[in-house]
């Protein structure tokens, strides 16, 4: 009777030291894709769920994989990844992505096809309308693109996505007055993206104001000779000139080496993402300016960061830095980095190893409450 008592209690602890190496990889797992999320490291993300497909390939996971490719710019991965889950999908997202990358590779039908898919599935999707409508638009389908957009926003897509689209619209029919209001709202209220800058620039233009068209392009240094940008801009059509909402990330930002995953995952607790007021999401990567409203209106409240001595960013005023970063190792300078949610603002801390000077770390508005910090 004994043997068997010690044989069973064997079995149990062997099981129970299995799930306890489980679960331990998979909290490391998850820890590395918030970390890599938070930096956009969009290499280290590939890597992990690549590997998660070759352990066990599900719908989900290529989805995922083809979301952070998607990215990173490489569409023929997106479209590798998801065609084998393509004919029997019922998740109309995968259906979604799959269209905006037929449309970022100029295949209109094709995209049409699946998002007209992805809307059967669910006619509550967003996004499938906002997309579909910048595909109608391609296609020179003007009231059924602006149909679309509508849809959009009675299913609670991004404001202010469905709004530029429809100043797009507006510029496409060369109804420059409605484009400016449209747009104004945008930049009001603190938008930056280089897509609603060049079509306000443009509208601008268009509607003759020559003189604020100007100012306008030196504050956000949107050319070295703002006087050529602007003849240029008068003679093009509007179907030549707009840029549509469908901006992604430079490929100088997807390049980010895995350093900071070496240093940071075995000592970091929590990291946390300096979080915008809801609406004001801006497409990752984009580097903007300060400049002041095109008009007078109400200033948005503003939450401004800086960085001490001692590496904490705190809600201080920013001062402007040009000076050229030095060259450093990620791993030789940051130990930890911790963040808190205050009343009024959020705080992130970085621990290093030695006081950085001011020549180290730069700090560039994204825009009225989002910060880039680079070291």
């Amino acid at each position: 009777m004994k043997p068997k008592i010690i044989v069973v209690c064997s079995i149990l602890f062997f099981a129970t030291g299995c799930q306890n190496s489980t679960l331990r990889y998979d909290l490391d797992e998850q820890q590395k894709i918030y970390i890599h999320e938070t930096t956009k490291n969009y290499g280290g993300l590939i890597e992990i769920y690549k590997q998660r497909l070759q352990r066990t390939d599900s719908e989900d996971t290529r989805h995922k994989l083809a979301q952070i490719y998607y990215l990173s710019n490489d569409f023929d991965a997106v479209k590798r990844v998801l065609k084998p889950v393509l004919r029997e999908t019922k998740n109309d997202s995968i259906l979604v992505l799959y269209g905006h990358v037929e449309s970022r590779l100029g295949h209109n039908d094709i995209a049409l096809e699946y998002l007209n898919k992805a809307i059967a599935i669910n006619q509550k999707n967003g996004e499938a309308y906002n997309v579909k409508g910048i595909v109608l638009l391609k296609k020179r389908q003007y009231d059924a693109a602006r149909y679309s957009f509508n849809l959009a926003r009675e299913n609670f897509y991004d404001e202010n996505k469905v709004t530029n689209n429809l100043a797009m619209l507006s510029i496409l029919n060369k109804e420059y007055n409605e484009a400016y209001k449209h747009l104004n709202i945008l930049y009001t209220k603190g938008y930056r993206d280089q897509t609603i800058l060049h079509n306000l620039l443009y509208t601008l233009v268009k509607l003759n104001k020559m003189q604020l068209a100007k100012s306008f392009c030196i504050g956000h240094r949107l050319s070295n000779d703002p006087d050529i940008l602007i003849q240029e801009l008068r003679q093009i059509e509007p179907v030549d000139a707009i840029k549509f909402n469908e901006s992604i990330p430079a490929q100088s930002e997807n390049q980010k080496q895995y350093t900071l995953e070496n240093t940071i995952s075995q000592q970091v607790s929590k990291v946390k993402n300096i979080k915008p007021e809801k609406g004001n999401k801006l497409d990752v990567g984009t580097k903007l300016s300060n400049m002041a409203k095109l008009e007078p209106s109400t200033e948005p409240k503003q939450t401004t960061l800086s960085v001490t001595s001692s590496g904490a960013v705190t809600n201080t005023a920013v001062s402007k830095n040009n000076n050229k970063i030095s060259k450093t190792t990620i791993e030789e300078k940051i130990l930890a980095v911790r963040s808190g949610e205050h009343k009024k603002f959020s705080r992130i801390t970085f621990e290093t190893t030695n006081q950085l000077s001011k020549n180290q770390y730069v700090i560039e508005k994204i825009s009225p409450t989002e910060f880039k910090l680079t070291i």
